[in-house]
């Protein structure tokens, strides 16, 4: 049986890679929004064109 222990080193090195992640899933987030909005803009493009003259 092993016993593992965190020193204090490691344990202030465990909660830095959380502020990365919120930083990727905020990256991530708004590529994503960023394609929903090109590919909502391409299946109405006519529509806008005609009605606003984009």
């Amino acid at each position: 049986m092993t016993i593992q222990t965190l020193s204090y080193s490691t344990a202030t090195t465990t909660t830095t890679p959380k502020a990365s992640l919120i930083k990727r899933n905020g990256q991530v987030s708004y590529r994503l929004l960023e394609r929903m909005t090109e590919s909502a803009y391409r299946q109405h493009e006519a529509r806008l064109r005609n009605n606003f003259y984009i």
